[in-house]
């Protein structure tokens, strides 16, 4: 029993042999290019989010609807939060959930202003 467990583990993935957890390691050049790469994709989404950040206040100067200027607000407000946070090269959860949070109000402002 136990060695049908244990060889389910292995092919599965769940558990690797040992020697082929030394052989999988990122070198050091490896992680300088990770490195380079994650500071640039996080420089590029900073520059896109701060632009499109831009677009949602002319939104808002079109809006006469107050609830939908209100939301459109929030977003931009996160909006800039998130371009600081992409600024700092920071992309970890927390930015994440401020991402999933615009989204949210962008549907919660689209679905006000189509009723």
């Amino acid at each position: 029993m136990k060695k049908t467990i244990l060889t389910s583990l292995l092919g599965l993935g769940l558990m690797a042999p040992s020697g082929a957890e030394e052989s999988k390691k990122p070198t050091e050049a490896a992680k300088a290019e990770a490195t380079v790469k994650h500071d640039k994709g996080t420089q590029k989404l900073a520059d896109d989010q701060d632009t499109v950040s831009a677009d949602v206040q002319e939104l808002i100067d079109e809006q006469t609807n107050a609830k939908v200027i209100d939301l459109l607000s929030q977003v931009e407000s996160l909006m800039a939060e998130t371009t600081d946070r992409l600024d700092e090269k920071n992309t970890g959860g927390e930015t994440i959930a401020i991402q999933t949070e615009i989204i949210e109000r962008i549907y919660e402002a689209a679905k006000e202003k189509s009723q």
